[in-house]
């Protein structure tokens, strides 16, 4: 049956103009799951390394937020200035304890009386959070760092680490059997590994960051070209009921992270390579080197470290409604990497409202609405909402320009029919909306639910819209949380989530954007 009949009953009930006409099928079509896997596979890559606010993870898929933006000829959100070119940046500032760069510092030679090389800060090594003072010495190679366990594997036997510096890599073994297999356990967990070291003798550490388990689905290599070593403010959580190492008793050693690249140098050899032998064999090779002499140094300031909301606009076709704005948000950060070295892929929380962002951005770019749409990429959500608040503190647009929010977060799981949406309590206007927009494209979003979920209202990026008295919406994939076991741990990701799901919500988004930025009227303030 062909649907045009209704939905053009349905344009003339809602008052929207003829001249405006229907929205088009030919932008509604790019909203497709192959495209909404295509975006994922770089937005929860192992590569981004849980997207942490602030990280270089974060940073590598604000880049390809504003490389999508520039290609589908979004407007820079802030305008070409004579100091500065137009920008989809908006950046903020929070506070982090962070590496004093005047002194850190780390270099090896191989004589006693040879120079010295130099490793380069942020590039082949990185400080470990809390792990601060200066040290020199010989090297020693211990493997994983992992002993005392009940395994029958044991890194320190027969090593002498006393007054030495000690070479470890991250997490544990990959191997079939030991330690579980692919769970990692407690022995992973590099402030343990520190701890026993220390008791030891070792006089400082050395951690080599490993290049991921999982590995990349990306077509596109160059969006994953080696990137520089970024230092990890902050360590994931999981709901996994794990508990934390104990961060307040530091080692009074220091540790720094290093890079295989870095740590192939002091080995002379490829230390992926090693790695990966004890990978299969499940046997330590731990050794002495007596002829590489380390020096170390790290110390960490607190202050201030700016990181970026990335933002967009499509431009409205109507003149006189062109200057007012539908803001569609969705926060692209998550909680990144744990001590035991599991990275948080965040392909629900919150890739799948990042990547429909994208897909709405393109159709609407195709099909132009009477108001201006703005689009908005939130960092530190995870942290507090605190990438919107200053959003919100300083907008782009002026604040009584913006209509309407909606806010998509956590899209790819439960009912492929079902969308929750939360928010019609303080913004009934919305209601009847929501019914019309299950009237236009054919979405096969079956029901909304908008009665549930009152849990939620004040722990997304919406609120803070909310706050500033601009109606808001929060779609949603279901309720209660517990129907997500994989929420907030590192099993979030692109293969646990339904594609169709994110696609059909998309779709009904893009629904609703249109009916709300075409429509004559604005949306009437919030209770």
């Amino acid at each position: 049956m062909d649907p045009r009949p209704r939905v053009l009953a349905t344009f003339a009930a809602l008052g929207l103009a003829a001249a405006f006409g229907a929205p088009d099928d030919k932008a509604f079509a790019t909203i497709t799951e192959a495209d909404v896997a295509a975006h994922l596979t770089h937005i929860a890559a192992p590569e981004l390394e849980g997207r942490d606010s602030p990280s270089v993870g974060l940073s590598r898929a604000a880049d390809y937020l504003e490389e999508r933006m520039r290609a589908l000829g979004l407007e820079p959100v802030v305008p070409e200035q004579e100091s500065r070119p137009a920008s989809f940046r908006l950046p903020f500032r929070m506070e982090r304890e962070v590496p004093l760069a005047t002194d850190c510092a780390f270099e090896y030679r191989r004589e006693a009386d040879a120079p010295a090389e130099s490793f380069a800060l942020n590039e082949d090594f990185v400080p470990l959070p809390i792990c601060e003072g200066r040290a020199e010495g010989t090297l020693v190679f211990a493997g994983f760092g992992i002993t005392g366990t009940r395994e029958r594997y044991d890194d320190l036997a027969r090593l002498d680490v006393k007054g030495r510096v000690a070479l470890i890599l991250e997490g544990e073994p990959r191997h079939r059997r030991l330690f579980e297999g692919a769970e990692v356990t407690d022995a992973a967990d590099v402030h343990g590994k520190i701890e026993a070291l220390v008791e030891e003798g070792a006089v400082g550490v050395l951690v080599v960051r490993r290049s991921p388990a999982v590995p990349t689905q990306a077509a596109d290599e160059a969006v994953f070209a080696p990137a520089r070593l970024g230092y990890r403010y902050t360590w994931a959580h999981w709901n996994d009921g794990r508990s934390m190492p104990n961060f307040d008793r530091r080692p009074g050693v220091p540790a720094l992270e290093i890079s295989e690249f870095a740590a192939s140098r002091l080995l002379g050899e490829d230390v992926a390579a090693v790695a990966a032998k004890i990978d299969k064999s499940g046997k330590p090779a731990s050794r002495e080197l007596d002829q590489v002499f380390v020096s170390m140094r790290s110390a960490f300031e607190r202050r201030d470290v700016e990181i970026d909301n990335v933002a967009g606009i499509v431009r409205g076709s109507d003149p006189d409604l062109a200057n007012e704005y539908v803001v569609l948000g969705a926060h692209y950060d998550h909680i990144g990497v744990d001590p035991w070295g599991r990275i948080g892929f965040g392909a629900d929380d919150n890739g799948s409202g990042t990547v429909a962002l994208l897909e709405l951005a393109e159709a609407l770019v195709l099909d132009r609405p009477r108001r201006s749409v703005l689009f908005a990429w939130f960092a530190a959500e995870e942290d507090g909402l605190i990438g919107s608040r200053a959003f919100c503190d300083a907008p782009p647009v002026p604040r009584d320009s913006m209509v309407a929010m909606f806010n998509m977060d956590m899209l790819g799981r439960g009912d492929a029919g079902e969308i929750y949406v939360i928010g019609v309590r303080e913004n009934p206007g919305f209601e009847d909306t929501l019914k019309d927009a299950k009237k236009l494209h054919a979405t096969k979003i079956k029901k909304v639910v908008i009665g549930k979920g009152r849990g939620f209202w004040e722990r997304s990026d919406h609120h803070s819209f909310h706050a500033i008295g601009v109606p808001v919406l929060f779609f949603f994939e279901n309720y209660p949380e517990s129907e997500n076991p994989d929420y907030h741990t590192y099993r979030d990701t692109i293969e646990s989530l339904d594609l169709d799901k994110v696609t059909r919500s998309t779709r009904f988004l893009y629904n609703m954007t249109w009916l709300v930025a075409n429509a004559d009227e604005r949306p009437p303030a919030p209770r």
